[in-house]
């Protein structure tokens, strides 16, 4: 497909970004962005630059992503606030803020920032890079917000920080101008006293998972190893109690606990596990909130939205795939994926129309794929009309638009 004009519906979407650019930065932004989009997997600056009708070459779109004058930071938090305004939050809804981190091998020994990682997708050792990320569910709804590049020491030197004081710097940064209730969700590696005592001091409540290795001590002054003393929970205290899934429920058998998590102070944990499997392989989740076992375990599983974001900018927005040696240029070309990824959500949405602004409803949006055949459509659709139109080109409009949208 060749992009050669910006359709109406991805203007209004991207009003706010696009408003505070020049021209030229607009054209680069919606072009690129729209070439992501539609582009299946076309992230490389050499496809995008094949994609976008007026010849621009792929320096072009490098030098833009390089040396241009732009937020790219600020431009993915105006649309992630331009999509939940067009939402219409609620005062009193819940809001998800769920952190991860993923990596990227990268066998170019030029790039910015590139460093000995351990793979977990493959089991090994690789160069490449770390990235934080931060992103917003509202509704079931999940958007990109914040894409942090972790720095080595060799780069960032006195500057340097580590991942968990990038992941809490981001909760310090979070700021809604609605009154909304935030959780935070994030995987035991950022269960430290930095990120949970940035939620406290936001007022926000905080969902983990507790590692098998950490001291828990009861307000009775007895103290142990979670790994050792948590099937005792279970066994004594447990009660099998079904959990709602996609299809039909699952039975689980949970135990709660309150008492003072190492170096993280007060925690109610939440010991779990499916009844066939061994006492051995038990799961503690561990939150400052003072809710029932049940909430506390289907509260933390939407954590796992996030992990689908990263399959989703992966494997179709090409996430990965970025050739760069620029930090700078790195940075902001993973900001037009979490853009592009935003776009196909938002019109998504859309097409939902009033389903995807009903206070204290989920909204079930259609898988990726079905996203990205969409987009194409509205697309083609946009182009068909607009060089065939006028009352003039209806009737040879509406003959050949079914041939060219198969086509």
């Amino acid at each position: 497909m060749m992009i050669d004009r910006c359709p109406r519906f991805v203007q209004s979407a991207f009003s706010g970004v696009l408003d505070r650019l020049t021209v030229p930065q607009q054209r680069h932004l919606w072009s690129m962005v729209l070439a992501m989009a539609v582009g299946s997997r076309a992230s490389k600056l050499f496809h995008l630059a094949a994609m976008i009708k007026d010849g621009r070459h792929r320096t072009r779109l490098g030098a833009f992503l390089r040396e241009s004058n732009w937020d790219a930071a600020q431009s993915l938090d105006d649309q992630v606030l331009a999509n939940l305004r067009w939402m219409k939050p609620q005062a009193g809804e819940t809001i998800e803020l769920l952190i991860d981190d993923t990596r990227i091998a990268k066998r170019g020994r030029q790039m910015a920032c590139v460093k000995k990682i351990w793979d977990h997708a493959h089991q090994r050792y690789v160069q490449g890079h770390v990235w934080v990320v931060a992103a917003v569910r509202f509704r079931g709804v999940v958007l990109p917000w914040q894409i942090v590049l972790w720095r080595p020491k060799r780069d960032a030197g006195q500057s340097y920080l580590k991942s968990t004081q990038i992941a809490a710097r981001l909760i310090e940064q979070f700021q809604l101008p609605w009154r909304l209730k935030v959780r935070v969700l994030f995987d035991s590696y950022y269960l430290c006293p930095g990120v949970t005592k940035a939620c406290e001091k936001k007022g926000f409540h905080w969902f983990s998972v507790a590692a098998r290795n950490r001291t828990f001590i009861r307000p009775s002054g007895k103290k142990g190893k979670l790994g050792t003393i948590a099937p005792g929970w279970l066994r004594s205290k447990g009660q099998s109690v079904k959990m709602p899934r996609a299809r039909g429920v699952r039975w689980m058998r949970i135990a709660s606990v309150d008492g003072r998590l190492s170096k993280v102070g007060w925690t109610r944990l939440v010991v779990c596990k499916r009844p066939g499997d061994p006492w051995k392989s038990t799961v503690v989740f561990a939150t400052n909130a003072k809710m029932n076992a049940r909430s506390i375990v289907s509260v933390y599983e939407k954590r796992w939205d996030i992990e689908v974001m990263f399959k989703e900018l992966r494997s179709n927005l090409g996430l990965g795939e970025y050739q760069m040696l620029d930090e700078q240029a790195i940075v902001r070309h993973l900001h037009l994926c979490a853009l592009a990824h935003q776009l196909l959500t938002r019109h998504a949405m859309e097409c939902m129309d009033e389903q995807a602004r009903t206070a204290h409803q989920e909204v079930a949006l259609p898988p990726m794929s079905i996203r990205l055949e969409s987009l194409r459509h509205s697309v083609r659709r946009d182009q068909i009309r607009r060089l065939l139109k006028g009352p003039k080109n209806r009737r040879i409009r509406d003959k050949l638009e079914p041939y060219l949208m198969a086509a």
